[in-house]
């Protein structure tokens, strides 16, 4: 790494720390008082109800009931935070988190029910509605870079489409998928954001609660809920290289008592990227429904629909000689060598239904059912790699392909919070099920049908007639059980124990099974500040293989993290974590033999360990602050390959940071006027297991102004103001040119 680089580095590092420290410094100042009052007032409160509940036991004797003491307090008019967050309710709310400022301090995904962060011993970070709203981001790539620990995971078939992303996270590969909780790799492939509340994601193994995984984490992608009164926004916006977008987003409530609510989101574009004659066309659409005909039950329904017209094949992928290897610079940075004139056609749809049901004062039952599919008609003219030495010409092969995926998902969660044998449970238990199918009905090819000039690609047309083609398929069917139970040892320790069981079946032979498990603590140090540390597991099956006829199942994979930490939770002030961990993943099968006479071990073993900081910030109304830093140290510490044993994993950035601030104006004649903007850098990744090949580091500089009224919105967006040239990622083959300077101007009205 160059001096230049170290230094802005230790920079922003030393930025992100100072950040943290002045949240414990300035805010905890700011509520210290406020929660020692709230305190006192929840001890007068608990006192009383020790009396009750005391009366209520002794009453409670002569009956027959279980041998557990059960505390149902009785319910006060004035309801705290955390009571108001149990009742079943149905819309957006005014004061949902992450709505009016970048602060989240409740999730979903850690605990599959909501759950205060600073309760859990794992780290679960969070994409904003607000940090969105300002950012615009276009792909799930653009939004996760608001996380620490996420980098890209090989951006494949065409990233400027934002078609199947692919993650990192702390250095291992995060390809599974959810939307509201349900496991879903079909309809998340279309990548769009517009309709989103929020992400979150859990760091870190997952399985006691998601299944079979890598040690890496989940990307959980939260819909957004209908306004509880009518609505309707339009947007035009006007971006770069001739971008156009228009989108409408509609909250009526269906009945006159607002027990019924709805939410429609249309968005449809003409995208263009920084290569010449590249357009794509993209529809997207959803609409959720929400229904509390009684105060003990909710019900959620929605529906999404995706359509892209886009140009064909992997857009950009440029070869690796002449950018990042010798001869350098030989291949323009705006260069694509796929013919944009060969369209492929994406669609994704996706069903869901969810019903959560309150039994009683101790018992809510949440059982929801997801399905998704999608077809990608991809046909492309064009490759990667030069046809000769001299580096003049550049291969262009034919491929016309079906790819067809479905998702089908139901989990069913049982929680219930009471107090037995003196303790406050948080209990969580469930069963999930899921069959995901992916099938190549037509697949065809033809090697080097033609070549393009490196300077001036001249497009010739695909052939009139496919050679033979050829089809394959596979399923996936996962099932599991989960237990999970948060107990309150004092006020201060919480204590959070879990044990899961899943079993997965695939149509080609392999079979596996595996329990995993978490154990960790938090202590509330002092209000709002709260030290954690926990171990996770995970498990992920290996291939079932062929030896002499006979099909062999081997253990799965298995993956272990220890976390610790800080967090840092002050009501809508502040929300930070500062985390150190260590993932170790096991168990990877290779055949240390021959094709013909195989040898197939568990050798495989990878590590990670690094530390990373999330920051959402108010520093005071109206001006919101996002640092998030990450250090990660992911290496092979054994395989096949003996000359990748200690490498760098590939792709995996060694340091990653982000710093995203904007200030409104609050009052006075220029209310409602904002600005800000961020800098966003990348550290070294290696393109290769051997590390003989980098994509070196880089960053970019982002700004944002805008105007807002009581019914216009007016923003523009700036991306990469310095123009900076770099390699945003690489697919193994060939590497991708990151965005140049652009912008994004958009105009909204609400009525």
């Amino acid at each position: 790494m160059k001096i230049k680089k170290r230094k802005q580095l230790i920079f922003g590092a030393a930025l992100a720390f100072a950040f943290s420290f002045s949240i414990a410094d300035i805010v905890l100042a700011e509520g210290v008082n406020s929660t020692a009052q709230t305190e006192k007032k929840q001890e007068v409160h608990e006192s009383t109800a020790e009396n009750s509940k005391q009366q209520a036991a002794t009453a409670q004797q002569s009956e027959d009931i279980p041998v557990a003491e059960i505390e149902v307090k009785e319910t006060k008019e004035v309801k705290t935070k955390e009571q108001k967050q149990e009742q079943l309710t149905i819309g957006q709310q005014a004061d949902a988190e992450g709505i009016n400022n970048y602060v989240v301090t409740h999730n979903s995904t850690g605990n599959k029910t909501d759950t205060a962060t600073k309760d859990l011993p794992q780290t679960v970070s969070v994409v904003s509605q607000k940090v969105m709203e300002e950012q615009r981001p276009k792909t799930a790539e653009q939004a996760l870079s608001n996380v620490a620990g996420i980098s890209n995971g090989g951006g494949i078939m065409n990233p400027y489409a934002n078609l199947l992303p692919m993650f990192n996270i702390r250095g291992f590969r995060a390809n599974y998928f959810y939307v509201d909780g349900l496991y879903d790799n079909s309809s998340t492939a279309a990548g769009w954001l517009g309709n989103l509340d929020r992400i979150e994601v859990l760091k870190g193994p997952t399985s006691v609660l998601y299944g079979n995984n890598t040690p890496s984490g989940i990307i959980n992608y939260i819909t957004k809920k209908p306004l509880p009164y009518e609505s309707y926004t339009i947007g035009q916006e006007f971006g770069s290289w001739g971008t156009k977008t228009t989108d409408i987003d509609m909250s009526i409530p269906l009945t006159q008592d607002k027990k019924w609510l709805s939410r429609t989101i249309i968005e449809t574009d003409d995208t263009g990227a920084f290569q010449k004659g590249v357009k794509n066309k993209h529809f997207n659409g959803s609409i959720i429904i929400q229904g509390q005909p009684r105060e003990n039950t909710k019900y959620t329904f929605a529906a999404t629909y995706n359509h892209y017209d886009l140009a064909g094949g992997y857009i950009g992928s440029l070869p690796t000689k002449g950018t990042i290897d010798q001869p350098y610079g030989i291949v323009p940075y705006d260069a694509n060598y796929y013919n944009p004139n060969v369209r492929s056609t994406f669609t994704g749809r996706s069903i869901s239904g969810r019903i959560d049901h309150k039994l009683n004062d101790i018992w809510t039952v949440s059982s929801a059912l997801r399905y998704s599919n999608s077809d990608y008609h991809q046909k492309y003219l064009g490759a990667e790699s030069f046809t000769d030495n001299t580096y003049t010409k550049v291969t262009q092969d034919y491929i016309h392909a079906i790819r067809k995926t479905d998702t089908l998902a139901w989990d069913t969660t049982g929680n219930a919070k009471f107090k037995a044998w003196g303790i406050n449970h948080n209990l969580v238990l469930g069963y999930e099920w899921s069959r995901y199918t992916l099938a190549w009905p037509y697949s065809t090819h033809i090697w080097d049908y033609s070549s393009v000039a490196v300077t001036n690609p001249i497009w010739v047309d695909p052939p009139v007639t496919d050679p033979a083609s050829t089809s394959s398929s596979y399923s996936m069917y996962r099932q599991g059980v989960y237990l999970s139970d948060m107990l309150e040892l004092s006020p201060k320790v919480k204590l959070t124990a879990g044990i899961g069981h899943a079993s997965y079946a695939y149509s080609t032979g392999t079979k596996t099974s595996g329990s995993t498990w978490r154990l960790g603590t938090t202590y509330e140090a002092s209000p709002g500040v709260t030290w954690f540390a926990g171990y996770s597991t995970a498990f992920e099956p290996n291939s079932a293989q062929t030896v002499s006829g006979t099909l062999l199942n081997f253990s799965p994979r298995s993956g272990d993290q220890l976390e610790g930490g800080i967090k840092v939770d002050i009501s809508n002030k502040a929300s930070a974590t500062l985390a150190a961990y260590k993932i170790r993943y096991n168990n990877i099968l290779y055949n240390l033999g021959t094709s013909s006479n195989p040898d197939y071990q568990l050798i495989g073993e990878q590590s990670s360990k690094g530390i990373e900081l999330d920051v959402n910030y108010v520093i005071k109304p109206g001006w919101n602050l996002l640092a998030v830093y990450g250090k990660n140290n992911a290496r092979n510490t054994n395989d096949k390959n003996t000359a990748i044993i200690g490498k760098w994993i590939t792709g995996v950035p060694d340091h990653t940071f982000k710093l995203w601030t904007t200030y409104e104006i609050q009052d006075g004649p220029r209310k409602g006027l904002g600005f800000g903007g961020g800098i966003t850098y990348v550290g070294n990744r290696a393109f290769n297991g051997t590390n003989t090949l980098w994509l070196g580091s880089y960053s970019t500089i982002d700004g944002i102004i805008y105007y807002k009224t009581k019914d216009w919105r007016y923003s523009l967006n700036l991306y990469n103001l310095t123009n900076k040239h770099y390699w945003v990622d690489a697919t193994g083959v060939s590497v991708y040119a990151g965005q140049p300077r652009s912008f994004l101007l958009r105009m909204e009205r609400t009525f």
